[in-house]
């Protein structure tokens, strides 16, 4: 305990009396924190002004719209209806923990704040609630110029409220704390503009700010959202993020890394299913980032990857004119195409020529995501062109099977049977019990197309298209062709369940090499 000189006490006592309300004072006692100036905090404005306010969002949860900021020549003044014991401030620790609505858990956040203040040569704190008032102070060095804090216990006359105090010169901390409770979420915060959209404890809303957004995690601003007007709250705990920030006593804003693992929950989290498709905080996000579509967004990329049907949306549809834009060409973002088939040449040669066209005729290449958003890409292009040839083929190409094909097609099945009875189970052409394919097969006379797995209508059915010139093969290449169409069932080239499957009729093929031999002596006669 210490106490103080008759010149100090008058000058903390003036100083009390300057907070409007306090109109008695009375000094108790000093206590020396075991908290010094040379703890290796250093906070920065907007950091000391928002843990300031924190303790007075936490215990203002329900009117926080109430909370005051009153900022005149060199005071600071902060002012909220309810009161805490502000005894303990004094100590490390909190009754906050667990408790998911207030954002303090650590107990010392205050004090890394006024040690923050202190460093920048504010030498009173002031902090009234109710009766008692505490005046911090730095005092004399004790050890190797270790100064520790001073708490200056006052009784005052009762204030039915919780005041903060100090005085400065600081532009910036001023301007931190006019900013400061913006810093938390409540939908009257002054960023906060129209409702936009609500799934899932996930809400989206326009800014205020006409040059960027903000995102919210848990009640705390963690990151700004640059060039797109837009305010994401997710208000619930992802052990995703909960990971990753666990250690971050300091609330820090989120690294990139936090921030795309923010946008991908709030893409697959924040929209019932079925309705991103004409959601208008999607349209709204996608529009208004218009600018920089061309430098792409980790917030346009989580939308892209995530979202499901937006190429459908005629509103997005009509934001990108085709004639001006197109999309660059990845395989992620294309459907109908297999791997081998992307690093085919003519796939590559189509992409790069057509390109280098769009490039000449003035179109702004958008990132590949944006294929997903409608906007045309040389692969998607290609592929739709290819899809259209092969139907074109299939339908004035291709027909029902010679008997003579059907013997060989067959003769082949019940090798297959022989080799690989597990795998031929699954079809319901060659067994007895019930399987879950049936399958059909075609002639087909196209060179485009030599063997070839399709859907029809029914989920269940399955056909094979056969090049004539097939049947004139090898029997080791007639088995190979039409066992790796029939193991298309389980996905694309590419797909680890497909290779998968192939890898199991190579392993039965092989042990079972015999069976397969006898086979392809007697294909002659089929051929």
């Amino acid at each position: 305990m210490n106490k103080l000189d008759n010149k100090k006490l008058e000058i903390y006592k003036n100083l009390l009396l300057s907070i409007p309300g306090v109109i008695n004072t009375e000094f108790q006692q000093t206590v020396e924190s075991s908290v010094t100036t040379s703890w290796g905090v250093n906070w920065d404005h907007d950091c000391i002004a928002r843990d300031v306010l924190q303790n007075f969002r936490d215990a203002n949860l329900k009117e926080i719209d109430k909370i005051k900021i009153n900022i005149e020549d060199d005071k600071i003044i902060v002012s909220a209806k309810n009161s805490f014991d502000v005894r303990k401030l004094f100590y490390v620790g909190s009754n906050k923990a667990g408790d998911d609505e207030t954002i303090g858990e650590y107990g010392e956040g205050f004090k890394a704040a006024c040690v923050s203040m202190i460093k920048l040569g504010i030498i009173e704190i002031i902090s009234i609630s109710g009766e008692l008032a505490i005046i911090i102070s730095v005092g004399a060095a004790v050890v190797d110029g270790m100064r520790p804090l001073l708490y200056h216990y006052f009784k005052v006359n009762k204030q039915n409220q919780t005041i903060f105090a100090v005085r400065t010169y600081d532009e910036k901390l001023k301007k931190a704390f006019k900013f400061g409770m913006n810093h938390f979420w409540y939908e009257t915060n002054s960023l906060v503009g129209e409702k936009l959209h609500e799934y899932n404890d996930i809400s989206v809303f326009k800014s205020n700010e006409s040059k960027g957004g903000y995102l919210f995690y848990r009640g705390i601003m963690r990151a700004k959202i640059d060039s797109i007007p837009v305010i994401i709250n997710i208000n619930k705990k992802y052990s995703t993020i909960e990971n990753k920030i666990k250690n971050d006593r300091d609330r820090h804003s989120f690294s990139a890394k936090i921030i795309q693992n923010f946008y991908s929950i709030f893409v697959r989290s924040g929209f019932y299913w079925g309705c991103s498709k004409n959601n208008p905080a999607i349209q709204y996000i996608i529009k208004t980032s218009k600018p920089i579509w061309h430098k792409g967004h980790l917030l346009l990329a989580a939308l892209g990857d995530y979202s499901r049907n937006l190429e459908e949306n005629k509103v997005i549809q009509s934001m990108f004119d085709k004639n001006k834009y197109y999309s660059e060409s990845k395989y992620y973002y294309t459907s109908h195409l297999s791997w081998s088939d992307w690093y085919d040449k003519k796939t590559q040669m189509y992409v790069i020529n057509n390109d280098v066209k769009n490039k000449k005729s003035g179109k702004i290449k958008l990132p590949s995501y944006f294929s997903n958003f409608g906007v045309p890409s040389s692969l998607n292009l290609f592929v739709k062109k290819k899809l259209a040839a092969e139907e074109r083929i299939k339908k004035t190409q291709s027909g029902p099977l010679s008997p003579k094909q059907k013997k060989a097609v067959n003769y082949t099945l019940d090798c297959v049977k022989q080799v690989a009875p597990s795998f031929s189970k699954l079809y319901k052409n060659l067994t007895k019990e019930e399987g879950i394919y049936e399958l059909s097969f075609k002639i087909c006379s196209s060179k485009d197309i030599f063997g070839e797995l399709k859907d029809n209508r029914e989920y269940s059915d399955k056909t094979i298209y056969l090049n004539k010139e097939l049947f004139k093969s090898s029997f080791g290449k007639f088995f190979s062709i039409l066992t790796h169409e029939m193991s298309h069932v389980f996905g694309r080239d590419g797909e680890r369940e497909f290779s998968d499957v192939l890898t199991h009729l190579l392993e039965q093929a092989v042990e079972r090499n015999s069976i397969i031999s006898k086979y392809s002596r007697n294909w002659q006669k089929y051929k």
